[in-house]
């Protein structure tokens, strides 16, 4: 029973004892029958209450950030009656959201929508069916066990080339990102035969052993790109769905798609609170995968980008590729040293930097400038996104854009 049923028949006892007090007979039937309306609304909800189940469709099989988000609804009984209409409480992510429903045959029917949804991966669960007798007197609550998930995608820019296509922008020639088509790994050690090099000898393990042995080689492509995004707390300024972290994103995937239609072999790698890496081949569903991990991917990495780079272990895992496209919004000189220490480790760098002080209206960060000034004089590719900046435009290569801007 609602709040407004008890306060009916508090009403109602209140005029039963003045009727009996002051003796007035003709108040007697109303104080009845405002006992009964709230006794016969809570058992006509009663009767109504029963198991029920839940169905959600979506509008669209592929949402993008921006796009309202539709969830029509379907609510159906194994049996028994059901009520005129009622009202879907719906869980979306961390918050309700409450929709009309409405008899149609022997379902419930209705649709509730998410304007301008942001990106992320949305849970929606914890329903429930909310019938009442229409004044507000009784209600039930019936659970709706169904747990579904809708993903909203980030915007991907289409992409005329790359930026790295001219080299760095530090006004000097720069070289474009190499490919490197294949290296060797060391497979393992095995004794060294009559006639075979002593190029290959493993002098460590000759030493431990008195006896020659010799390094087996084994060949590996190493033609890979990998697009590393940078999911450091600190440098996230900005509300959604225009923070640094909102670009950051936006450029990590318009790069791999750029990536993946070019046909290179790919990677998508998160630095977060998990490490997370994604291989992107010609399959559609390591696509799908890469891009909902963007979709969900949160600003959680406990520890600046740099610091992981600079333990070798992580650095390893990290930049496993010919080319290493570095997404961030935290410019630091110990960033920029990290990412030369691996470019003379014969690593191919180019680096996408979303402006946090120009998002903070700041201006500029002497400190970050710097950074990426002693990156770009080194050869090394950048792009620099500043707030409101076309993503497409600022990460496509910069004879293009130049025609662009000409036209």
């Amino acid at each position: 029973m609602t709040e407004r049923g008890r306060r009916v028949l508090v009403l109602a006892l209140g005029l039963y004892i003045a009727a009996w007090g002051f003796g007035t007979d003709a108040m007697f039937p109303v104080a009845l029958g405002l006992a009964l309306a709230p006794a016969a609304a809570w058992a006509w909800v009663r009767f109504l209450d029963r198991p029920m189940r839940l169905r959600r469709r979506t509008g669209h099989l592929e949402l993008v950030e921006g796009q309202s988000v539709h969830v029509g609804l379907e609510v159906s009984a194994d049996g028994g009656p059901m009520p005129g209409r009622a009202i879907v409480v719906d869980g979306v992510g961390d918050r309700a959201v409450a929709a009309s429903v409405i008899r149609a045959g022997r379902v419930l029917r209705g649709r509730y929508e998410v304007a301008s949804a942001l990106r992320g991966r949305y849970k929606l669960s914890g329903a429930a069916l909310v019938i009442d007798d229409g004044f507000g007197l009784a209600e039930a609550r019936i659970p709706l066990d169904r747990s579904d998930e809708v993903i909203v995608y980030p915007r991907i820019y289409p992409l005329e080339g790359l930026f790295t296509d001219a080299g760095g922008m530090s006004g000097e020639q720069g070289r474009a990102l190499l490919h490197r088509t294949a290296g060797y790994d060391l497979h393992s050690i095995r004794d060294h035969q009559r006639g075979e090099s002593l190029r290959r000898v493993h002098w460590r393990s000759t030493a431990k052993r008195r006896k020659l042995m010799v390094k087996e080689l084994q060949d590996t492509p190493r033609d890979e790109a990998s697009v590393l995004l940078d999911c450091d707390a600190q440098a996230v300024v900005g509300e959604r769905p225009e923070s640094t972290f909102d670009y950051e994103v936006r450029a990590a995937a318009s790069l791999l798609h750029r990536l993946i239609e070019s046909g290179q072999r790919s990677a998508l790698v998160l630095h977060g609170a998990a490490y997370t890496r994604i291989r992107v081949g010609d399959g559609a569903d390591h696509w799908a995968t890469a891009l909902g991990a963007l979709a969900g991917a949160e600003p959680d990495a406990p520890r600046p980008l740099a610091a992981a780079l600079g333990e070798s272990a992580h650095a390893a895992a990290r930049v496993d590729a010919a080319r290493v496209f570095v997404v961030t919004a935290a410019m630091s000189a110990a960033l920029a040293e990290r990412l030369l220490a691996l470019r003379s480790a014969q690593r191919d760098i180019a680096v996408v930097w979303v402006d946090a002080p120009d998002f903070a209206g700041n201006g500029s960060d002497t400190a970050q400038d710097a950074a990426a000034l002693r990156l770009t004089r080194s050869g090394v590719p950048m792009a620099r996104v500043r707030q409101g900046d076309d993503i497409g435009r600022s990460l496509s290569a910069p004879t293009l854009r130049l025609v662009v801007a000409n036209a």
